[in-house]
């Protein structure tokens, strides 16, 4: 089941860069433009979010009861955080992660407003930037 949920994360990683990546470039256009947002950005805004709480919800089963890592670093918290690569997954992946998912609903909630797109661009950008620097590049890419 482990192995299932965790190769399922990685590739939603994947699907979900895609997407941002995709919804960033069309609201920095939109800004750019100064246009009123259309209906394909507000729904890619829409994918946008929906795939990130997917991912966040694979995250956390994987995060409180799936991963041998995680749950074994819950037993002596305090030495998981002495460890770099146990404090990344134990604090840092999943912080940052929880951030960047706040930021893509806000900008999905500005993009809903139809004269946002500079702010929605603005939000998706810190967002898509928090889960680059979040997601464990060290690990395997599929």
């Amino acid at each position: 089941m482990y192995d299932f949920v965790l190769t399922l994360h990685n590739y939603l990683r994947w699907a979900l860069l895609l997407v941002g990546l995709a919804a960033l470039v069309l609201a920095w256009s939109g800004a750019a433009s100064r246009g009123r947002w259309t209906p394909p950005q507000v729904n890619l805004g829409r994918l946008f979010a929906g795939l990130f709480d997917l991912q966040v919800l694979v995250g956390i089963l994987l995060y409180a009861v799936l991963s041998p890592l995680t749950t074994g670093a819950f037993k002596n918290m305090g030495a998981a955080m002495k460890n770099p690569d146990l404090r990344f997954f134990v604090a840092e992946h999943l912080v940052g992660m929880l951030i960047a998912a706040a930021l893509v609903h806000v900008g999905a909630s500005r993009a809903k407003r139809k004269d946002s797109p500079l702010q929605a661009a603005i939000f998706y950008t810190l967002a898509f930037v928090v889960v680059v620097v979040s997601i464990p590049w060290e690990r395997p890419l599929f």
